[in-house]
């Protein structure tokens, strides 16, 4: 499902405590009203990875919804089933090897199927989009959770908002080539989540819903609570390699039709400016809103009498 560079497992920067302050919980509670999830008996969560995404829906789904993970990766799929022990939730959830693009279960077999930032790692999200309606009861609901990565570079800071126009527009110009490089390379496109409602309407998909999260990550001097901190130690985690890693940006960055001499110069840059954030956190007066665009897209796959 993903590509494994190197030795590191797929996503492994990104699997830690911040997953768990992803979502507020009234909002997933809204839409949980809008699905009519008291309708919903089992759960697919596609490409699971240590199941913060389908553990965290545990909590507006029926207490008797069963939910079933799968994920390429063995190490991540026992880390799930440990969280899920954790959580006092065992019972209830269950994990297992699988590939997005061809799911092990047989049609028609889930209320609700699901995933979250996964589509954005795939070559062909559609192939793993009807790979999931497949294993979908008719009737059923897909739901995506999918970012706008790209929109990111424009969440300003106190270090950032005072910038040079030109500086912003290097860091949008930067980031969107290596974006592009990494859909030419067929590991996904980072800002799919734009394109999700129009894919879902190109499958078929009936009553097709569009929100938003309304979740951030605010940060601000004194850093006091558990989110705060964790928050600024994944900012000061970035400081050494902005958003990839310094081999994979530049793989991305020429990929894109970037330069050598572009990336390097960016590069050099870009270490200097995060030095700063470094320092402005350790003084303890960094601060910005922490805003993301997530999408969360829902579907009816078509009942056929």
């Amino acid at each position: 499902m993903f590509e494994q560079t190197g030795k590191k497992l797929h996503s492994a920067d990104y699997f830690g405590e911040a997953r768990d302050f992803w979502w507020n919980l009234d909002f997933l509670q809204l839409m949980g009203r809008r699905w009519k999830v008291e309708d919903v008996n089992t759960v697919l969560d596609v490409g699971c990875g240590q199941g913060h995404w389908g553990q965290v829906l545990s909590q507006i789904l029926p207490v008797h919804t069963t939910v079933v993970g799968i994920d390429q990766e063995p190490k991540w799929v026992e880390e799930a089933e440990r969280r899920a022990q954790d959580l006092g939730i065992e019972k209830r959830f269950s994990y297992a090897q699988g590939n997005a693009n061809a799911i092990p279960f047989p049609d028609c077999q889930f209320d609700l199927v699901t995933c979250q930032t996964v589509l954005i790692h795939i070559a062909n999200p559609t192939t793993v989009l009807r790979e999931m309606m497949r294993v979908l009861k008719p009737g059923g609901l897909l739901a995506v959770a999918e970012p706008n990565n790209l929109a990111g570079v424009l969440i300003f800071s106190n270090l950032s908002a005072g910038e040079p126009i030109e500086q912003i527009c290097k860091d949008v110009e930067f980031h969107a080539i290596c974006e592009r490089g990494k859909s030419n390379l067929g590991e996904g496109n980072s800002s799919l989540g734009d394109l999700i409602p129009g894919y879902f309407s190109q499958l078929g998909l009936q009553n097709i819903q569009t929100y938003i999260s309304d979740k951030v990550s605010p940060l601000f001097p004194p850093y006091a609570s558990r989110e705060q901190q964790v928050s600024k130690q994944l900012y000061l985690d970035w400081v050494e390699r902005g958003r990839w890693s310094r081999d994979k940006s530049l793989r991305y960055y020429l990929a894109g039709g970037g330069t050598d001499q572009g990336f390097t110069d960016y590069w050099v840059q870009m270490l200097r400016k995060n030095k700063s954030v470094e320092q402005s956190l350790l003084n303890e007066k960094f601060h910005t809103s922490g805003g993301a665009v997530m999408y969360l897209v829902s579907g009816r796959k078509l009942n056929i009498p």
